[in-house]
């Protein structure tokens, strides 16, 4: 794989794992009870709560990565990877006439 499709990180994730007991997640400018009640986070009984709070604290902790409407929404640094660019073959069009069918 090119490195630039697999950057390094700038930190260990295992020198700081997540508690194992999470408090439940704090509110924050951006993340708030109405945001959490957008994410689906499956069904009812499919993760139990000490999960859920674990997952919301995640999300708590990495709430730049996050955007809840169109105007959050970003683009990745540039450090992580170049844009990513379709080459373009050119070709003839095999485009076909429509074969018509009687009424």
């Amino acid at each position: 794989m090119p490195h630039s499709l697999n950057p390094p990180f700038p930190r260990d994730p295992y020198e700081t794992p997540l508690s194992p007991s999470p408090h439940i997640f704090p509110e924050t400018f951006k993340i708030t009870h109405e945001g959490m009640q957008a994410v689906n986070f499956g069904t009812l009984g499919w993760f139990s709560n000490k999960e859920i709070n674990l997952l919301k604290n995640l999300i708590t902790l990495r709430q730049k990565a996050i955007a809840f409407c169109e105007e959050e929404r970003g683009v990745l640094k540039s450090s992580y990877g170049k844009p990513y660019k379709i080459p373009e073959i050119l070709h003839e069009s095999w485009w076909k006439k429509l074969i018509l069918i009687p009424k």
